[in-house]
């Protein structure tokens, strides 16, 4: 990866410059410098990273002196905070950690095409660091581990492959999973026809089962709690989530989050109408979630700053609340001589750190000593919050009460006394991350934030400033200018905005800014960062503020989330759409009834007809569930899942769900194992629930609903090459069944559902999921050893003519194998069916096993009826 040592140079500064430019830290002097600077076109010399940095003043590791990290390569992915939020991704080869620039953030969602600026190469020791760089230093701001695992590249030379542009790779982590690429993008020219950006590449998420639709950085970052706060372990060590797991398995109940992003309102102008909604008061402050896990208390923003250093005073309250964990969701308020919250009075409490007199208001409560109460009604969070706090309206925090009255109503009395306006709540609404429309907000003015992009000179006898130029991101993420704010700032606050913008000011306005010839000529542009807070008469057409007053900063909200929010349309009287169900009417073929369950659009087909087969319909699979019930539930029920979904059918989009959503049939439940987010069902209508919403496949893992964190069985996924033969699989699968033996442990057969077979075994729940995955990786690698002209292990499609997978990756925490009796979204509507190795021969026909014959089957005596008698207990493998 070396080079002369001019090249290298030039590769330095065209590295550092592609940094600066991706986290803002240059404006636009970088890439004006780079169209000066010939760029490289492959990896960076590590030296780099060193001449940057000026370690007696950062607490960043030196590089150039750990080498690897072990066997297997790690990735991981750093939250940076500087100037400008990124995600720092960084790949382990050969020493040191390839490096790139995520502004976005990375996603679960193909459709997401992240923009990633490749920067020097780092040093493996920087995997583990954590911590805030110092002003004045190279990428100032806060660090903090967002993602941490091992990566496996999918070409035999990786270093080449990342030289030609096309990098593929395969990520096992807390939040990132399956298969991605980076693609390097051609450099667009300047002017002079030099090249302005040698290092912009594409991280993308590539079509697999892992795949999650919207999943991107924030949505992954409420799922998932981060686990590693300020630690920094080892870059070989194990996430650090395993041991919150396991703490929170000891101390009895549900694991407290971490961390929790809020839910949202969705703004509107009607009041809702009708039964099940109740309002409260909407409060004009600073959200805040408060999370205490007996040992120490956590203050969040919305955007998951940790503000518990701001205000001690609340950490203390939240502590002496009569419960050991806990986690509130509430709002941060400054109250005047009338007991209405003033925005500028808590603005000000924040800045002179005299917080003791501010007033939290709590709303719900998520979590309460091993409860995760987020999956209950608000009606049931509200008593349970009651319970915590009683009427509690004295001290710092207090109970926000709700009103069950006409919403309309309320709303007229809060806008008469002058409050901000209401929230409106539905009573039988779970909580959930992000907007929703089982929150609805009524405003009594108009108030809303907008980035600052600029200011214009102080005339007459005011001082520092005249103006803010302001602007609002539109529906396509682009920033729009929308006039300026020139009234509502006091002389303090004068001062205080001018130490804030001195240090942003650019030499022109911000590359992106829409309809920026409406600003005015002597305009001073500023780096898009800071948030203000309005009150304003109306907006123009254009989107203009029309008569806009400064109320003061959101420190708690970022620049890029800013966007002009449009009220939705309700139809009164009726809830969201998505709770809306079609009344049964007798004889109607569009809503059927199953197991209790509502089977809307039964004639549906999920397979299509093909020539004289007419198709399996949604009514035909939940008959087809029905029939098998009886043996397919031992191996379903109560057992973490994931969903293949197809609504449209077979032939339209593919999805793969771990989390419940809005609309989900009540049969069909959530949980989580230190992160790892599962579906469960426990009987019939839970099958049925799963037709309903177009679930054809459900994926297992291998361990028990009432202890996930234990494997109770182990998979292997036997996948031959297109070329081999089916007796070739039948070989193999008798190998796996002579090792197994072998090692103490009996194993039971099934196809599934494609072209491969699968062997189970079942073992004691007795070790963690890392002792098992190494144990199924030793056992798959000595296969591969022992006959390498066989068998693979390594998923790479390069190495596999010929051969058969061994694959035992789906022996992992929250990793995966279609369960027994599910069928599969495949032409045909073929089974994963459990056999008897008596059928396991060259006569085998797996294209017999489908909807419409493995009822068929259950006549005769079930193959895996020993299964649970014979589990072992496995060895660990020996080091």
């Amino acid at each position: 990866m070396g080079g002369s040592s001019s090249r290298a140079s030039r590769q330095d500064l065209a590295a550092g410059l592609d940094e600066a430019a991706a986290t803002g830290q240059c404006g636009g002097r970088c890439h004006a410098v780079m169209a000066r600077s010939p760029a490289s076109s492959g990896a960076k010399a590590p030296q780099s990273y060193d001449d940057k940095r000026d370690f007696s003043r950062t607490p960043e590791p030196r590089g150039g002196a750990s080498g690897t990290s072990g066997t297997d390569p790690i990735f991981v992915v750093q939250k940076h905070d500087a100037s400008r939020l990124h995600w720092d991704f960084r790949l382990e080869h050969d020493g040191v950690l390839w490096s790139w620039a995520v502004p976005k953030g990375p996603s679960q969602d193909p459709k997401d095409k992240r923009l990633a600026m490749h920067v020097e190469d780092h040093p493996v020791e920087y995997a583990s660091f954590e911590g805030t760089i110092p002003e004045g230093n190279y990428g100032a701001g806060t660090v903090e581990l967002w993602d941490h695992g091992h990566w496996r590249p999918l070409a035999d030379d990786p270093a080449a492959a990342l030289q030609k542009g096309e990098l593929k790779f395969v990520l096992d982590g807390s939040r990132l999973h399956g298969g991605f690429v980076l693609v390097r993008l051609k450099p667009r020219l300047s002017r002079t026809g030099v090249p302005e950006k040698a290092e912009s590449w594409l991280l993308i998420k590539e079509k697999d089962d892992a795949v999650e639709p919207g999943a991107d950085a924030a949505a992954l970052e409420s799922r998932v709690p981060r686990g590693q706060s300020k630690a920094r372990p080892s870059p070989d060590a194990k996430p650090a989530r395993a041991k919150a797991g396991k703490a929170a398995r000891r101390s009895g109940g549900d694991p407290l989050p971490e961390t929790q992003a809020p839910q949202l309102a969705t703004l509107v102008t009607e009041a809702p109408s009708g039964e099940g909604w109740v309002s409260e008061i909407k409060f004009d402050g600073y959200r805040m979630l408060c999370r205490h896990d007996g040992d120490a208390v956590r203050l969040f923003t919305r955007n998951g700053l940790d503000w518990t250093d701001r205000i001690p005073a609340l950490a203390k309250a939240v502590a002496a609340l009569p419960a050991a964990r806990l986690l509130l969701d509430g709002e941060l308020v400054a109250l005047d001589r009338d007991g209405r919250t003033s925005f500028g009075a808590l603005q000000d409490a924040l800045s002179n750190g005299r917080t003791g007199k501010l007033v939290y208001y709590a709303f719900d409560l998520l979590h309460r000593d091993g409860r995760d109460l987020r999956g209950l009604p608000l009606r049931d969070r509200k008593q349970a919050l009651d319970e915590l706090l009683g009427s509690q309206q004295e001290g710092m925090i207090r109970l926000s009460e709700h009103l069950a009255s006409d919403a309309a109503q309320v709303r007229t009395e809060a806008c008469k006394v002058g409050l901000e306006g209401i929230v409106c709540k539905r009573l039988d609404s779970p909580y959930q991350a992000g907007r929703s429309r089982d929150w609805l907000k009524l405003k009594c003015e108009n108030r809303e934030e907008a980035v600052i992009v600029g200011s214009t000179p102080p005339k007459g006898s005011r001082a520092h400033l005249g103006s803010l130029l302001l602007a609002r991101h539109d529906p396509d993420g682009r920033l729009r200018f929308a006039g300026g704010v020139g009234t509502g700032f006091s002389a303090a606050t004068l001062r205080m905005l001018d130490e804030k913008l001195r240090p942003l000011v650019s030499k022109s306005a911000p590359k992106d800014l829409q309809n920026r010839e409406a600003a005015p000529r002597d305009a001073r542009w500023l780096r898009p960062v800071l948030v203000a807070e309005l009150r304003f008469a109306g907006v123009t057409d254009d989107g203009m503020f029309r008569h806009a007053s400064f109320l003061g900063l959101r420190e708690d909200k970022p620049a890029q989330e800013v966007v002009a929010e449009v009220a939705a349309k309700l139809v009164p009287g009726k809830p969201p759409a998505s709770r809306i169900v079609t009344a049964t009417k007798p004889g109607s073929r569009d809503v059927r009834e199953v197991a209790g369950q509502r089977l809307t659009h039964p004639d549906r087909l999920l397979w299509p007809n093909q020539g004289s087969d007419p198709g399996v319909s949604k009514a035909d699979l939940a008959a087809y569930w029905q029939a098998v019930a009886e043996r397919a539930l031992p191996e379903i029920a109560d057992r973490p899942l994931a969903l293949v979904r197809c609504p449209d059918g077979i032939e339209g989009e593919h999805f793969f769900q771990k989390h419940k959503t809005r609309g989900m049939p009540d049969a069909l439940r959530e949980g989580s194992e230190d992160g790892a987010p599962f579906l469960a069902l426990s009987d019939m209508a839970g099958l049925v629930a799963a037709t309903q919403i177009g679930a054809i496949e459900l994926h297992g893992w291998g361990s028990p609903g009432s202890d996930p964190a234990h494997a109770d069985r182990l998979v292997f996924d036997l996948d031959p090459a297109e070329d081999l033969p089916f007796e070739r699989s039948v070989e193999a699968a008798l190998e796996v069944r002579r090792r197994l033996k072998v090692a103490g442990l009996e194993c039971y057969p099934r196809t599934s559902g494609g072209k491969g077979l699968h062997v189970v075994a079942p073992i004691t729940t007795q070790m963690d999921w890392d002792a098992v995955r190494a144990w199924c990786r030793s056992f798959a690698e000595s296969m591969e050893r022992d006959a390498p002209e066989l068998f693979v292990s390594s998923t790479r499609k390069t190495r596999r003519t010929g051969r058969i997978l061994i694959d035992w990756l789906r022996n992992g925490l929250g990793s995966t194998a279609v369960a027994s009796y599910s069928p599969r979204a495949r032409p045909g509507a073929p089974v994963a069916t459990p056999l008897s190795w008596r059928e396991v021969t060259p006569k085998l026909d797996i294209k017999a096993f489908s909807i419409r014959t493995v009822p068929a089957r259950l006549r005769k005596a079930d193959p895996w009826l020993d299964f649970d008698r014979d589990r072992r207990e496995l060895k660990p493998t020996k080091k």
